[in-house]
Formats: structure tokens, C-alpha cells, sequence
């Protein structure tokens, strides 16, 4: 039998799920919808951290918070909330989670667009 706790997990994930879905169909597709993967190894490099915000890695970032992200799941349903827009605004330069990832997929095209010094 399900916990009431498990049961309100998973109505979030779903209200979490449609709120995606009704995004995608949008034409305001935000940038958390970008795979973790993607941007702890592409976007939020350890010198894009060091630059930005209290931590040398976004791991680090994770850790430090009150936030349980272990998984693609996790992370989706922790970076639409409202907590953390108020977590990035403590720790890091930015005005929200949102603002965060824009610098960092510019930055991301800058590295890749201006070929290094020879």
C-alpha cells in the first residue's frame, strides 16, 4: 500500500509532467527542459561556476542546498520550484534558475564559436 506521502509525490510529478507538456506545445519553451547531463558537463563547467557563484562545481551547488536531486526527475521537479529560483539568487549572480542556464548556453557558444588562441 502507498504512503499519502508517495501518493503526493507522484500527483506532483504528474502536475509537474503537464505543466512540461503544456510548455513544449507553447512557443515559451524554457531552458530547464535541458537534460542534467547536458549541463552539469556542457553548460555549468566547473570555470562557469567559479565565475558565477559561491561553488567551484554544480555538484557542489547541489549538495550545499536543501534539495534531494538524485536523478533527471528530481532535478526537473526541484528547478521548477520557486525554492530554487530563491537558492540561485542566494549563491550565485543571477536573478533565477532560468537567467542562470541563458548565460550559461551563451557562454557554452562562445567557447565553442571563437577558436582558442594558437
Amino acid at each position: 500500500m502507498k504512503s499519502e506521502a508517495d501518493e503526493l509525490k507522484l500527483r506532483k510529478r504528474m502536475d509537474n509532467l503537464h505543466k512540461n507538456i503544456d510548455i513544449m506545445k507553447g512557443d515559451k519553451f524554457r531552458l530547464t527542459n535541458i537534460n542534467l547531463d547536458y549541463i552539469k558537463k556542457e553548460l555549468l563547467t566547473p570555470s562557469f561556476m567559479e565565475k558565477h557563484t559561491k561553488f567551484s562545481s554544480f555538484d557542489m551547488l547541489i549538495k550545499s542546498s536543501e534539495f534531494k536531486i538524485e536523478n533527471e526527475l528530481e532535478f526537473k521537479d526541484t528547478s521548477d520550484s520557486t525554492g530554487w529560483d530563491e537558492y540561485i539568487i542566494k549563491n550565485t549572480e543571477f536573478k533565477n534558475w532560468n537567467e542562470m542556464l541563458r548565460v550559461a548556453v551563451l557562454e557554452r557558444a562562445t567557447r565553442k564559436l571563437i577558436p582558442k588562441k594558437l
